[in-house]
C-alpha cells in the first residue's frame, strides 16, 4: 500500500491513477496543468481511463478525503468584490468554434437565399452549388446566396467550418455581425458568441472588412489574415488580430469533442446545450462566471448531461418540465 501511494504521488505521473492523485493536490501549477493536457492528448483513451479511475476512487470510502479536491471540483478565489472560480479539468485549448445562443445581428441585413441548418446534437455537412464545402456545428445555421458577382453566406447562429472552392472572379464572403470575411479559396472556421464573433484561418488568405465584397475597396480597407491568425470581432469596434499555435483545436467539434480553456461556465453550458437532449440552464447566474478549462467528449454511451454532472464541479438536475438545471456542487 505504501509503495502504491508513493507511486501515485510520483514526480512524473504516468497513469490515470497517478494523474487523479496529482491533480487532486492543492496548488496545482499551470505547468502541471499543461503536462496533464499533454497526457490527455497523447492517447484518446486516456480520458476514459481517467474517468474510470475517478469512478473507482469514489467507490473507495476510506479514500474519499484523499481525493476530495480532485480534478472535477471547484476552487474558489477572491478577486476584487466579485467571487471568481477556476476549474482544473482535463486540459485543453480554446475552441475557436465555441458558440453562443441563436443570434440574428442587425448590423448586416440578412440576404435572400437558401437557409441551411443543423439540428441540435447533429453536425451536418453541406456542399454548396459552387463546390464549396461547409461543416455546420450542432444547432448552427447559415444563409447562402450565390449570384454572378459575389458568393454570399451569413452565419446566423453557431459555428461553421468552410472549405471554399477557388474562384478568383467570384469572391466568397461570410457575414459575421457587422463584418465580412472575404476569400477566393481557403479553409477557415467562424463562430458566433453572445457578444462577439471569431474567425480562425487554417489555410489560404482572408480579409475581414466592413465593406461588401462587391466594393473594390473591401480588400484594401480590411484586415488581412494569414494562416495561424485569429480575429475577434465585436460590433462597432476595431477587429483584434492575434496568432495562435493551436488552430487544429479550432475545429475540435468536428471530431466530436468540446474543448474550452479558461472560459466562463456560461459559455460551456451554451455550447453544450446544442448537443443536449434537453435545455441546459444555470440555476444561479453567479455560477456562470466560473472560469473553466475542460474537454467534453460528444460520443460514447454516456449522455453529455451525465458527463457534465460527472466531470464538472456541478450537479445537473433533470426537472419535470424537461429542463436540466446546473447547480453548484
Amino acid at each position: 500500500m505504501i509503495d502504491r501511494l508513493t507511486a501515485l504521488f510520483a514526480r512524473r505521473p504516468e497513469t490515470a491513477e497517478d494523474w487523479l492523485a496529482r491533480m487532486g493536490r492543492p496548488g496545482v501549477s499551470p505547468r502541471e496543468q499543461d503536462r496533464f493536457a499533454a497526457w490527455l492528448e497523447a492517447d484518446p483513451g486516456n480520458l476514459d481511463r481517467y474517468e474510470s479511475a475517478k469512478a473507482l476512487s469514489a467507490a473507495l470510502e476510506p479514500l474519499r478525503g484523499v481525493f476530495e479536491t480532485d480534478l472535477a471540483r471547484i476552487r474558489w478565489r477572491r478577486r476584487e468584490p466579485a467571487l471568481s472560480r477556476r476549474l482544473l479539468l482535463s486540459g485543453g485549448l480554446v475552441a475557436a468554434a465555441a458558440v453562443g445562443g441563436a443570434l440574428m445581428w442587425p448590423y448586416l441585413s440578412a440576404p435572400a437565399g437558401r437557409l441551411y441548418e443543423s439540428a441540435p446534437g447533429r453536425i451536418s455537412e453541406v456542399v454548396l452549388d459552387d463546390g464549396s464545402r461547409v461543416t455546420l456545428d450542432a444547432g448552427s445555421a447559415i444563409r447562402v446566396s450565390l449570384d454572378d458577382k459575389v458568393r454570399r453566406v451569413t452565419l446566423e447562429r453557431g459555428a461553421a467550418y468552410f472549405e471554399v472552392a477557388h474562384d478568383a472572379g467570384h469572391p466568397f464572403q461570410v457575414g459575421l455581425m457587422d463584418r465580412r470575411v472575404i476569400v477566393t479559396g481557403t479553409r477557415f472556421v467562424t463562430a458566433l458568441k453572445n457578444e462577439s464573433a471569431e474567425v480562425a484561418l487554417l489555410e489560404g488568405r482572408v480579409v475581414v472588412s466592413a465593406r461588401d465584397a462587391s466594393d473594390a475597396r473591401a480588400l484594401t480597407d480590411g484586415m488581412a489574415l494569414a494562416p495561424g491568425d485569429e480575429a475577434l470581432i465585436r460590433p462597432g469596434e476595431p477587429v483584434v488580430r492575434h496568432s495562435r499555435k493551436d488552430l487544429d483545436i479550432a475545429t475540435a467539434w468536428r471530431k466530436r469533442r468540446l474543448i474550452f480553456r479558461d472560459v466562463p461556465l456560461s459559455e460551456v453550458v451554451a455550447a453544450a446545450s446544442r448537443y443536449s437532449d434537453r435545455p441546459l440552464t444555470i440555476a444561479d447566474p453567479r455560477l456562470g462566471a466560473l472560469r473553466v478549462t475542460a474537454i467534453l467528449p460528444l460520443d460514447g454511451d454516456q449522455s453529455l448531461i451525465d458527463r457534465i454532472d460527472a466531470l464538472l464541479p456541478v450537479t445537473v438536475e433533470r426537472t419535470a418540465d424537461g429542463r436540466a438545471l446546473v447547480r453548484a456542487e
